[in-house]
């Protein structure tokens, strides 16, 4: 498998969150995903976010083709599956919806393609929030 350092893989910051969330999870650090989110987002989209990105966690785990490789938190690098599933999340969140169910037949099997896929959803919408009020440079309301 090909690692790449983030420093050459160019990952928009909602893509970042979504690699940040994928290692969590790998770790079981539940409170570090919500301390992370929270600050990021607020409460509500926190929880929301996670809920979500639960069960996105849960569909790859139980019905994926294979599980995905997840690095350690303080890896410098990042997997060819860690990049799938975060632009996965964009391309489902930002409604290109024959690309995200084509890309999601290679993340779980047919029947639950359209259940990741609004997951997926789900989980990126607080996230683009969060990317669009950094670029405005707004605050958290």
């Amino acid at each position: 498998m090909r690692h790449e350092r983030f420093d050459r893989v160019e990952l928009r910051p909602a893509e970042m969150r979504v690699v940040q969330l994928l290692r969590l999870w790998r770790a079981d650090d539940e409170a570090g995903a919500q301390l992370l989110l929270r600050d990021a987002l607020g409460f509500t989209r926190a929880r929301s976010c996670l809920r979500a990105f639960g069960d996105l966690a849960e569909l790859l785990t139980r019905h994926g083709w294979h599980g995905p490789l997840i690095l350690p938190q303080e890896a410098q690098g990042i997997s060819d599956d860690e990049r799938a599933i975060a632009r996965f999340v964009l391309t489902a969140t930002e409604q290109d919806r024959e690309l995200a169910l084509a890309e999601a037949t290679m993340l779980v099997t047919p029947a639950h393609i359209l259940t990741l896929t609004n997951a997926a959803e789900r989980v990126g919408l607080p996230l683009l929030c969060e990317e669009c009020r950094a670029r405005l440079n707004c605050p958290l309301s």
